[in-house]
């Protein structure tokens, strides 16, 4: 559901088509109730499965909301739980007036409640439905509870806190005004990694500005960071490079650190950063050997492929720079693939001047004596 101008009903979004299976009946109004009020925690599943399914293909289930309230709501079964989640986001949660249903507000107080259960897990998946609302009238009063989870001891709670504090952020920013200064103060004093990742990509898509004063703070640490923390430094420093100029020796500096990352993820993106910074010679050298050294030692073919063509456009862009790496290019004709042998070859051909021709000769002669 999307949230609309008071007055006027939501507009409806369209999530999913689902194709009705032949051979199963519709199930009624009845046979549903019936089986919510007295079935088993097995049937119950099966039941709101089936309620879940006919929302989201356009019937009407209006009637049962009050049933699922009483009867599902209550439930410490971790599949119905799971399942109330993606209820409640597809229900229909306004009348024909287009104001908010009553039986929302206990709705919100059973979101309130799972905010703050003792299992993390709940708290997380809750946190992660909040993502989804679009209904400021539910939201509100579940600001409170979301933000005290930025404080729980467990790192799965917090994560998705913050991911939940973004998204209400982005959607409904008078409900968290001070979102940027919250993360920022979350982001200083939090030491782990994925919760870091998660409060930097919220502080580089609403306040770039506390983004890059983090980066500034942080720069020397950069190199010890774990992969997705990096790929989100690497994004961080993409996105705001034309904002912040003046930040440009700053961005290069810690780009040429992740160029000797461990992860072949985080190298390959480094270098394809850094040559879109600067089209100084040193740094293009610097994002080709990066390339060349992916290219030899990943074992995936496709990934070879890619690199080496994103080293092929470097080596156009930038006539006559790269030449001094054909020797190290050699080392991929290593590769027991045709296709990449074929593709390093191409590129080594290019490569080829006069100051490097007799090398490459009598490289080409011991590889042609190899195989």
């Amino acid at each position: 559901m999307m949230a609309t101008s008071a007055g006027k009903p939501p507009a409806e979004a369209c999530y999913m088509l689902i194709h009705p299976s032949l051979d199963v009946e519709t199930p009624n109004l009845q046979i549903l109730k019936r089986n919510l009020e007295r079935g088993t925690d097995d049937i119950k599943v099966e039941a709101l499965q089936q309620i879940i399914s006919g929302t989201v293909q356009g019937e009407n289930y209006d009637q049962l909301l009050m049933h699922v309230i009483r009867f599902v709501m209550p439930t410490r079964n971790k599949a119905l739980k799971k399942l109330l989640l993606f209820y409640w986001e597809v229900c229909p949660k306004y009348a024909a007036d287009g104001t908010l249903k009553q039986e929302t507000i206990l709705i919100c107080n059973a979101l309130r409640n799972d905010l703050q259960h003792p299992n993390e897990y709940i708290r997380g998946a809750t946190l992660r439905f909040l993502c989804k609302l679009r209904e400021a009238e539910i939201i509100e009063p579940l600001i409170g509870p979301t933000r005290e989870c930025l404080e729980h001891r467990h790192a799965y709670v917090r994560k998705n806190a913050v991911v939940a504090v973004a998204a209400i952020y982005r959607c409904l920013p008078h409900l968290i005004p001070d979102a940027p200064e919250l993360i920022s103060s979350f982001l200083a004093a939090e030491a782990d990694m994925t919760c870091r990742r998660n409060a930097l990509a919220m502080l580089t898509a609403s306040a770039p500005a506390a983004a890059v004063h983090w980066l500034k703070e942080n720069a020397q640490l950069v190199a010890g960071f774990d992969e997705l923390l990096q790929l989100a430094v690497i994004d961080l420093i993409r996105r705001c490079a034309r904002d912040f100029a003046a930040e440009k020796t700053l961005f290069v500096r810690c780009i040429f650190e992740l160029l000797g990352a461990t992860a072949s993820a985080v190298k390959y993106e480094a270098a394809t950063s850094l040559v879109g910074l600067t089209a100084n010679p040193a740094a293009v050298k610097a994002a080709a050997a990066c390339y060349i050294s992916l290219a030899a030692k990943e074992s995936d073919n496709n990934v070879k492929i890619i690199v080496l063509e994103r080293l092929d456009q470097l080596r156009t862009r930038h006539e006559g720079i790269l030449d001094d790496l054909v020797m190290d290019l050699l080392r991929v004709l290593s590769t027991p693939d045709l296709g990449v042998r074929r593709k390093a070859l191409a590129i080594v051909m290019k490569l080829a001047s006069r100051r490097n021709v007799n090398d490459v000769i009598a490289m080409l002669r011991k590889e042609l004596t190899k195989t």
